[in-house]
């Protein structure tokens, strides 16, 4: 009896650095492309115009309401944040709206000046939404 032996052919291997190229390229795209950001909702209403003719309610007549008035930095003068003409600090305004809260407001009115860039706002409006008002204006002119 002849036993004819099968060729073993030789393995190939499969090159490995290629693909670990290809999954580091994966992996900085999907780190450089995705946001570490904690999105959350804001919810502003802008103020109404004052020549709408709304009906007052009396009843609402003691409820305080609060004026947060905002000025940018500029040469000859420093950021400045009123609140109902009390001159704070950004960390000291939720605070001031949590004692106004306290005393009956419900809601508030930010009136930024000219000028006022838009991070400025969105800081001083998260700093008002972690406060107890219900509600939170925002003034444009």
């Amino acid at each position: 009896m002849i036993l004819i032996q099968n060729p073993i052919g030789k393995r190939r291997r499969i090159p490995l650095m290629p693909l670990i190229d290809v999954i580091f390229i994966l992996v900085m795209f999907f780190l450089l492309s995705s946001t570490f950001g904690v999105w959350r909702p804001l919810e502003v209403s802008l103020g109404e115009d004052g020549s709408s003719s709304r009906k007052t309610d009396l009843s609402n007549a003691s409820v305080p309401s609060i004026l947060i008035a905002f000025r940018p930095a500029s040469e000859h003068s420093q950021e400045m944040l009123t609140v109902n003409g009390l001159n704070l600090s950004l960390q000291e305004l939720t605070i001031e709206l949590d004692r106004l809260a306290s005393l009956g407001a419900e809601s508030a009115i930010l009136v930024p000046a000219d000028g006022t860039e838009f991070q400025q706002v969105i800081n001083i409006l998260d700093e008002a939404r972690s406060s107890r008002l219900k509600k939170v204006s925002l003034k444009l002119e």
